[in-house]
């Protein structure tokens, strides 16, 4: 499967939520960042999902509080920080390299960082890419817009930490965030499907075999087959068995988190329904990513299935970011 895909379902599958760093709270903030004593802004993750305004604090200094992910580089050269504790690896935009709630933190120069599992407060520089479409890459390969430099961190005392931290606690021992991150890994597979592929191997003979993007056949078996990687979307009651270990934590304080879910799952069968009605063409081309001439799918509701899928996620991905320390 694409490089991108198999990395997105690492992080979904593996440990999950290495999400951004200040938004661990259980009060939902506006979102919005303020000035601190001494000219430090305090930022949050909800606020820095937003570009332009990243871009106005370019080489300021600011402050934010959350979790270290525990695949953070061993060396301390740098860390991955998430606004929910027993998190690992960082999440993505489904199908790409792209960092989602997650912010990543460097320490000052020929310093590193020790691990911790506590909360903890980053001070530091907090540095923008020169646009959108020039990203920073780490040795990963993950890409972000923006990234803390010169930092340093204290542990947080529990009185400074939220009141409503136990609720979020429970949210982040339930592992549902983790659920919902493999949800959409689901719903993106459903909605553009034919942007995904196998790569190019060698075979045991040492002769190159060229990869391709999907047919409509793969992404059949990819859903419909028992033990294939998307099957477990297909599943009759997957949405609602997710919806009910939200609301076994509390149906009231995650009523709009469920109401996100429940929107991912209409999408879900819309786009399902695209894929059994042949709603699709494919066309004999040369596919400059693998040397070589295959068949090419494009879905005749592709653009609007993806732009539907991107509007959900990222009001996921705000809601996520909304909780602060």
């Amino acid at each position: 499967m694409k490089n991108k895909t198999y990395l997105w379902r690492c992080i979904s599958l593996l440990l999950l939520l290495t999400l951004l760093a200040a938004t661990f709270s259980g009060c939902k903030a506006s979102g919005e960042s303020g000035s601190n004593d001494g000219g430090i802004t305090k930022l949050s993750f909800k606020a820095a999902s937003g570009y332009d305004y990243l871009k106005s604090l370019d080489g300021k200094s600011v402050t934010i509080s959350g979790y270290m992910a525990t695949s953070s580089p061993v060396d301390g050269s740098f860390l991955f920080l998430m606004n929910l504790p027993y998190q690992s690896c960082p999440f993505c935009v489904p199908n790409t390299s792209q960092l989602s709630n997650t912010m990543e933190v460097y320490p000052k120069k020929e310093e590193s960082f020790a691990y911790t599992t506590q909360a903890i407060n980053i001070v530091g520089t907090l540095e923008v890419a020169d646009s959108e479409e020039e990203p920073f890459t780490d040795m990963y390969g993950y890409e972000f817009n923006y990234k803390i430099v010169d930092a340093t961190y204290s542990i947080l005392q529990a009185d400074e930490l939220s009141e409503d931290m136990a609720l979020w606690q429970k949210i982040a021992e339930s592992d549902v965030i983790n659920d919902i991150y493999k949800m959409y890994d689901y719903v993106n597979f459903l909605c553009a499907w034919n942007t995904y592929c196998v790569n190019s191997y060698t075979d045991e003979n040492g002769n190159t075999v060229p990869g391709y993007f999907l047919y409509a056949s793969d992404a059949e078996n990819f859903i419909y087959n028992d033990g294939a990687q998307y099957n477990y979307g297909y599943q009759e009651g997957y949405f609602d068995g997710i919806v009910q270990k939200i609301e076994d934590i509390d149906r009231e304080a995650f009523s709009d988190l469920v109401a996100n879910i429940r929107k991912a799952e209409a999408l879900a069968d819309k786009a399902l329904a695209e894929l059994e009605n042949k709603n699709y063409t494919s066309e004999y081309q040369y596919v400059e990513k693998f040397g070589t001439e295959d068949y090419v799918y494009t879905l005749n509701n592709g653009e609007e299935l993806t732009a539907e899928m991107e509007t959900i996620y990222a009001e996921f991905a705000n809601w996520l970011g909304s909780w602060e320390m």
